[in-house]
This record gives structure tokens, C-alpha cells and sequence, in this order.
């Protein structure tokens, strides 16, 4: 018990230290200890520069307006009306290959562009031989259809007997020169030897962060001199899509998960079945197509920023389509994010200037709240940027928390009664007052407490309004005063400090010197009898002119 009332007795002296510093010191010291703290946490922790992912996640969901989807995009979609519709005549899936090869040739007969399967070979249909013979005839007739590979956990890329460059358009070499035998890597390929030969091929792997949702995709992937492409950034090299400069990229979603314009798989192997579905569709033509399921019962979903069932055919077009138009989302730089968070810090000093102190706790609510609307506004805008704001408005929270804290505290401080003179204590204390009439809407109070002089023992300055008026409108008075340990110098500092004043009062009194009687349990009384002095003095001045 002894050291905890003497850490409190510590904490109360240095809570009294701080208020009677000047208030603008104290500020840009929090401005200085948030902006340091903010530099460290993006250079030097782990994950520092990293975007806050929740305020993401909603930011994203809720956004207003979104990239439309490239109408040149088209699902084939394996959804369950297509799984009902074909479960009579080929069961349950998998389906024959052969109802996937006549999609194929329907496709390329109605002139796509590419067609995309998001569908993993990985086994020989051994009771469908035929059907599989189909598939491979389909794949060696067309010139344009891309297969997934499975990317295995890298861990295991020791254990494996695939060498890079046994799969040829999967993997290439980064410098030809110095090229050497593919290094081996854990994957699983297709298991017919004409979607290998075609080397169209790619991984479809998407990586989830940390929290299990899906918001970056890795376009490539280096291993020893050896660079492994995804499925969408094959599919770039091949139709000469700019790639950009970084493998990880942010993928600018649509505005709801099912934005991309889907036909039933149903509808488009019934077309390839009948003599009629030869005629050209329209929408077909110069698309790109991606096979894939939507279907839940296929369990082909994922977790994203928009849903937690996000279909992964779909995601996989979003990614296609942000390759199309060069429009993944880009974040600000490490270095960039350091000075936004010191321009964010800077803002909100200032501002913290220019609001009244009764108004300081709105603050709290509402600098957070403008911080995270321009990263919400960044997500409208044309420029695929999104201005990860969140440091900021999280800082602006904890200043302006401290700051409200901190001036309450010192108003509090101003209005207590100092401590009684000691009755057995030799040395002479003088108490002088003072009483402002002035316009508490151009007089800052704060500012007024910078202003006492620092020779003074201790002071009060405390704010007596009108009843009735808001506190910022009135016409009162400032009572202040003053213990020094000479009889004028109270008087002389009071008067300095009056005069110094950038917004003189409509009128003041400094009364003469007088022992000590501002502490409890009189001190609001002879406050208000100081009051009632200098108003009484303030009449017989304007009786007498």
C-alpha cells in the first residue's frame, strides 16, 4: 500500500507538472511521440506497412460504385441447375470429359477468344476411355484453351520428381543464358500429355492471408532462376496483357461476387448437341471464356472481402479482368505511408488549435471518422488507389482521446482550490486577483492559462458565465489569481499579463495584495465576493467619468 499512494502521489505530481506547461509544447510533444511510434511501426515491426484488412474488408463491401465487369468476360458456368439438368444422362460430377470437349469445340466454333478451364485434370477417366480420347482430340484442335496446374506446398518441392522444365509455358527460364535444369517443385499437372504439350498452362492456386480471406493474387511464382506463371498471368503473356511489376497484387473486385456474366453449362453443351447450335452467339464472340463451378455442392468457394462463399470461378475473372485492364488496386509505398502518417499528425495539431475546448470530445468521433472517409472515397475514384488511411484515423483517435484528456485535466487543475497556507511555516505568502470582462468567443481560455507567469507559487483562472448562453457566446468574466512571495508582485505580473494579451479585455480590475484566503471550504465564496469587489469597483469608475 505504502508504494502504490506514492506511485499515485508521483503520477499526480507529474499530471500537475504537465498542466502548467504551456499547452502547445504539450501538443507537439504527443505530436512528436505518435508520429516517432508511427515511423518505427512501419519501418521495423513485422507486418508494419501492412493495410489494416478489416476496415478493408467493409470499406470494400460497402463501396458505392465499383468497376464494371468486361463484358468480354463469360463464365461457362457448372451451377446446380446445369448439375440437374445433366445428372439423367451422365450422373453425378464429374461428368465424361467428352461433354467438356464439346463445349470446347462449340466455343471455338462461335470464335472465343481463349477458353479457360478452371477445372483440374489430375486423373484418367479409366472407365471412359473414349470420353477421355474425346477431351484430348478437343484440346489438339484448339489453339487457345488453357489448363490449371496445382501448386503443391512448396515444402514439399524436395520431395518431388516434376523438374520445372519438363513443363514447358507452366515454368520458363527468367535469363535463358544462364539457365540450368528446372529445379524440382511439388505440383500436380494435367494428366494428359496434349495439355502438357500445348504448354498453355498455369497455376489457378489463390493464397489466403493470415485471417483465411482472399484479397492478393500471386501472378508468378521464382524458384531458383526458374519463373512459375499463374493460369490469368499465362493467359496475358499469351493475348500480350501488360503484367505488372510485382507478382502479389491486390485485385480490384467487382461490386457484388456474381457481377460477371455467366451461362449454365447446360445450355452451352445442349447448343453444341443440336444442329441448330451452330449459329453464331454474339456473346461469344472475341470472349474470354473461363469453365468453371459455381455450384456449393462442388465446394469450389472461397473467403473474400465482398462474401465468405465467394465462388472461386468468380474470383478468378476478377483477376482476369484486372489483367485486361491494368487495374489491380495499388497501395502507397512504405516511405509514402511515413509521411501521410506525419501530414495526418500535423492536420489534426492544427485543427486541435482551431476547435474550442467544450468542443474537443466531437473530435474524438469525428477526425477517425473523416480519416477513414477519404480511404472509403479512394476506393470511387478512377486511379485504382487505394488510400489506406486507417494509421491515420487510429492516430487522430489516440491524439485527440489524450488531448481532451489532458485539457480537462488542466482546466481542473486552474479551477481547484490551492492548498493552505502551512500555520507554522515562516515564510510570507501574497495572493493578488484579478477579473476580466471579456468575449469568451475571441478569448481563448487555454491560451490564457499559457500566458500566467511562470514566477508565480500557483494560480487560478477559472471562467464565470452567464446562465442561459452557450459558453462560447458569452460576455464574462475571468476571474484569475495569484500567489507570489512579494507584496507587488502579483499586481506588476497580472497587469504584464493582461496588456499582453492579443484581444484586450472590454475591462479589468487587479486588486491589491492580501494574505492568502482562496482555499477550501471558502473558495467559491470568496470568489464570488472577489467578483462582486471588482464589478462594484468597475461602477464607481464609470460613476465617477
Amino acid at each position: 500500500m505504502p508504494k502504490l499512494k506514492a506511485h499515485i502521489k508521483n503520477f499526480e505530481y507529474l499530471l500537475n507538472y504537465l498542466a502548467i506547461q504551456n499547452s502547445r509544447r504539450i501538443l507537439w510533444i504527443l505530436v512528436g511521440i505518435l508520429g516517432l511510434w508511427a515511423t518505427a511501426h512501419i519501418l521495423w515491426l513485422p507486418n508494419g506497412s501492412e493495410f489494416d484488412r478489416n476496415s478493408y474488408d467493409q470499406m470494400v463491401k460497402r463501396r458505392l460504385i465499383a468497376p464494371s465487369p468486361d463484358p468480354r468476360i463469360i463464365i461457362v458456368d457448372i451451377d446446380e441447375r446445369s448439375l440437374d439438368q445433366l445428372k439423367n444422362e451422365f450422373g453425378r460430377w464429374p461428368w465424361p470429359r467428352e461433354t467438356l470437349a464439346a463445349a470446347l469445340d462449340w466455343l471455338n466454333h462461335q470464335g472465343a477468344q481463349a477458353v479457360v478451364f478452371d477445372i483440374l485434370f489430375a486423373d484418367a477417366d479409366t472407365l471412359n476411355p473414349a470420353s477421355d480420347a474425346a477431351f484430348v482430340q478437343a484440346v489438339e484442335d484448339s489453339s487457345n484453351s488453357y489448363f490449371p496446374v496445382l501448386r503443391l506446398n512448396k515444402d514439399n518441392d524436395p520431395l518431388s520428381q516434376v523438374h520445372a522444365d519438363q513443363l514447358s509455358g507452366f515454368a520458363s527460364a527468367i535469363n535463358q543464358e544462364t539457365a540450368k535444369t528446372g529445379p524440382t517443385v511439388a505440383v500436380v499437372p494435367p494428366v494428359f500429355d496434349a495439355l502438357i504439350k500445348s504448354q498453355r498452362l498455369g497455376y489457378h492456386n489463390i493464397y489466403a492471408d493470415e485471417d483465411g480471406v482472399n484479397r492478393f493474387y500471386q501472378l508468378w511464382e521464382d524458384k531458383e532462376g526458374w519463373r512459375m506463371w499463374s493460369l490469368p498471368a499465362r493467359l496475358a503473356l499469351d493475348l500480350g496483357w501488360k503484367l505488372p511489376e510485382q507478382p502479389k497484387q491486390l485485385i480490384q473486385f467487382t461490386r457484388t461476387k456474381d457481377a460477371f456474366q455467366t451461362v449454365p453449362f447446360s445450355e452451352v453443351w445442349q447448343s453444341s448437341q443440336k444442329a441448330d447450335g451452330r449459329k453464331p452467339d454474339p456473346r461469344f464472340k472475341n470472349a474470354i471464356v473461363i469453365i468453371g463451378a459455381t455450384a456449393t455442392s462442388l465446394f469450389d468457394v472461397k473467403v473474400s472481402p465482398l462474401s465468405p462463399n465467394h465462388p472461386g470461378v468468380m474470383i478468378l475473372a476478377n483477376v482476369v479482368d484486372n489483367l485486361m485492364h491494368h487495374s489491380f488496386l495499388k497501395r502507397t509505398s512504405p516511405n509514402l505511408q511515413i509521411v501521410t502518417a506525419w501530414l495526418g499528425l500535423l492536420l489534426v495539431a492544427w485543427a486541435s488549435t482551431k476547435i474550442r475546448e467544450d468542443q474537443m470530445k466531437w473530435a474524438v468521433p469525428a477526425a477517425p471518422s473523416l480519416f477513414l472517409g477519404l480511404s472509403y472515397l479512394s476506393l470511387h475514384t478512377q486511379s485504382n488507389l487505394y488510400l489506406d488511411l486507417t494509421p491515420s484515423a487510429s492516430h487522430a483517435l489516440l491524439f485527440f482521446t489524450v488531448w481532451t484528456i489532458y485539457l480537462n485535466w488542466r482546466t481542473r487543475y486552474f479551477t481547484q482550490p490551492p492548498p493552505a497556507p502551512e500555520l507554522n511555516s515562516d515564510a510570507l505568502i501574497y495572493e493578488t486577483f484579478a477579473l476580466l470582462k471579456t468575449n469568451f468567443a475571441i478569448q481563448d481560455l487555454g491560451g490564457l492559462c499559457d500566458q500566467l507567469p511562470s514566477e508565480a507559487k500557483n494560480a487560478n483562472v477559472i471562467q464565470l458565465g452567464a446562465l442561459g448562453q452557450l459558453p462560447h457566446l458569452q460576455n464574462g468574466l475571468i476571474y484569475i489569481s495569484l500567489r507570489t512571495d512579494e507584496p507587488d508582485k502579483g499586481g506588476q505580473l497580472l497587469n504584464e499579463m493582461i496588456l499582453s494579451l492579443p484581444y484586450v479585455p472590454d475591462a479589468f480590475y487587479v486588486s491589491p495584495a492580501r494574505k492568502p484566503q482562496l482555499f477550501a471550504p471558502h473558495f467559491w465564496e470568496t470568489i464570488w465576493q472577489d467578483s462582486a469587489t471588482a464589478q462594484h469597483h468597475w461602477k464607481l469608475s464609470h460613476a465617477s467619468n
